[in-house]
Parts: C-alpha cells; structure tokens; sequence
C-alpha cells in the first residue's frame, strides 16, 4: 500500500489534484470531511462552546463553521485554541483510517487531502508528499469568488497558513498551478505516473 499526502495552501488547487488522483484509483481521505465529522462529536461540540462560547451555535445547537472562522481566523491565539481541540481527533481518525486498510490487506493507494499535514508535523506517516503551490494574487482571486469574501478576509485567511515556500520544504514533489485546470489535471496524471506506476517510493 502506498499513502500519498497532497497538501497546499487554502485556495491552492489541491483538490483537483486529489479528484484526478481518485479517478485514476485512489482512496482519499479528506481532512476537511474528517474535520466535519469530529465537529459534530460531543466531545468536540463541548469543549468549543467552553472555548468560544455559544455565540458560534447554529438555531438547530451545531456549530457554525463559518461563525468560528470569524472568531479565529484573524487571531493567531484563538486559532490555536482551536488548533489544539480539532487536531488530535482529527489526526488520529486519519491515522485510524489508513490503519483500517493495511490491516484489511488493501495494495492500492490512499490518498491523504489535507492542507495542514506540515503543520500537525504528520508527514512521517506518508510515503510520498505532494505540495500544491499557486501565486499568491490567483489565491486570493480564488477564494473571494468561492467564498464570496472580501479581499481582506481572503487575505487574512491565506496568511493563516504556512507559506509556499515553507511548504515545499518537506515536499516530496511538487506541482506548480499556474490557474489553467486541464493543465493542472494533466500535472496531477503525471504526478500520479511517477508515484505510483514507475514505483519512485518503496509502497508501505
């Protein structure tokens, strides 16, 4: 079995990198989806109302993921508060998840799609790293007209993360999206080809 991580920046193109990925055989674990579901988890639920307060409850007693973006997003030390309760569920599903499959004797590849993989310091648990990279001006293009923000909160946003730069730093490999999508879904097949059918990587 091989576990592939792609990561990048928010805004980056790492998606369509792992949809390509998928259609060409892998299983992907999203850390987004993950992240969903450990939110809906009462221990979870419980220890943000206790950090943030019920201000980030929906009328239905869920959290709002929009809501507490806006509370973390432009302060470091309230991201980290919420770094600290999300991360280590959310990792450990992760860990869980690829666990599942060695044991059940599955040869092929996972696929881990998770922008922060640098920063929880969890690239040991791969056998390659793909790091997806953009220019900055195209992500903050990208991210005002998908998630209809203001070019400060985009901003804001993209400066939450770690930087390219730091990023490909522990980059097995790397894919530079210049906005054009069937060039960047050509880049992710080739990608694909000098993992997984040339075997640069030792599988599991």
């Amino acid at each position: 079995m091989i576990v592939i991580g792609v990561s990048g920046g928010i805004a980056s193109g790492k998606s369509i990198v792992c949809q390509v990925f998928e259609l060409l055989g892998g299983k992907v674990i999203s850390a987004d989806h993950v992240g969903h579901e450990a939110l809906d988890t009462p221990q979870v639920q419980a220890a943000l109302i206790q950090a943030f307060g019920s201000a980030i409850l929906g009328r239905d007693g869920r959290i709002v993921r929009q809501a507490l973006g806006e509370i973390v997003f432009g302060d470091s030390i309230e991201r980290a508060r919420l770094d600290a309760i999300i991360h280590p569920p959310l990792v450990a599903e992760i860990h869980r998840r690829i666990r599942e499959h060695r044991d059940t004797g599955y040869d092929g590849v996972i696929v881990v799609d998770a922008a922060l993989i640098v920063e929880w310091d969890e690239v040991d648990m791969l056998d390659a790293l793909v790091i997806v990279t953009a220019p900055r001006s195209q992500r903050i293009s990208w991210l005002m007209a998908r998630n209809n923000l203001s070019k400060q909160d985009a901003t804001q946003r993209i400066d939450a993360q770690l930087t390219d730069a730091e990023r490909v730093r522990w980059a097995d490999h790397v894919i530079v999206n210049n906005g054009r999508v069937a060039e960047l879904e050509s880049e992710a097949r080739d990608m694909w080809q000098r993992i997984v059918s040339r075997r640069e990587i030792t599988p599991g």
